[in-house]
């Protein structure tokens, strides 16, 4: 296995310096930051940096990270938001699991902390994306995971936002391919969200209609 740290950001907070030390203070694999139009750009700091001039969506930041991860020679990518939100110290139980299980992703505890709208969309896209892949899949939107590149980008992906995650799950999901949960803590620093509640909501729903007619055989 050869794994890469990738962030995506968009104007992160200011405990993002104090993340990436956090990151460094527990691992030596390199970090690539995808900066999705931030203003000011991010710069100072010592790893690579792709930027977006402007800003593309959460899901086109990962893409382009992994696909340069993939073209660079790496296996796989630890993928963290931001926000600070994920605490790097899970990031060995992420490499611990098998090299070849497609993705590995982070089981978050629903409690009160966590937004009620977050916890409601979270737990309705699982519940519909196992029953549409037949898998059990505990947590559909949490952002730290462990991709297999290979198997991750050998898929066609339309979504751009906060949706492109939940994609790639459906898509790997049809397949037959492995999944791994990873129990994680969640710490809420009462930053801004990117999430448009409504409009993200409806392109979730969107994305789940779109493959239940693909699971059927109807292109769309």
């Amino acid at each position: 296995m050869n794994p890469v740290i990738l962030i995506p950001a968009f104007n992160p907070p200011k405990l993002f310096p104090h993340l990436l030390k956090t990151v460094e203070s527990v691992t030596d694999f390199p970090i690539l930051i995808v900066d999705d139009g931030s203003m000011p750009p991010i710069k100072h700091v010592s790893h690579t940096i792709l930027r977006n001039e402007k800003n593309m969506g959460k899901g086109n930041a990962l893409l382009t990270g992994l696909n340069h991860a993939l073209n660079a020679g790496y296996t796989h990518a630890v993928t963290l938001d931001a926000d600070a939100q994920h605490d790097p110290v899970f990031i060995k139980e992420f490499l611990r699991i098998k090299p070849e299980t497609a993705l590995v992703y982070g089981k978050r505890e629903f409690h009160k902390d966590m937004p009620i709208h977050r916890r409601f969309s979270n737990k309705l896209t699982s519940l519909l994306i196992s029953l549409i892949s037949r898998k059990s899949v505990l947590d559909s939107q949490c952002g730290y995971r462990r991709y297999h590149l290979e198997k991750t980008l050998k898929h066609h992906y339309k979504e751009q936002g906060f949706q492109f995650e939940t994609e790639v799950l459906l898509n790997l999901a049809m397949e037959g391919e492995k999944f791994a949960p990873i129990p994680i803590t969640t710490l809420y620093q009462n930053e801004s969200s990117s999430i448009n509640n409504i409009l993200d909501t409806f392109k979730f729903i969107r994305l789940i209609i779109r493959s239940c007619f693909m699971k059927m055989g109807v292109k769309c």
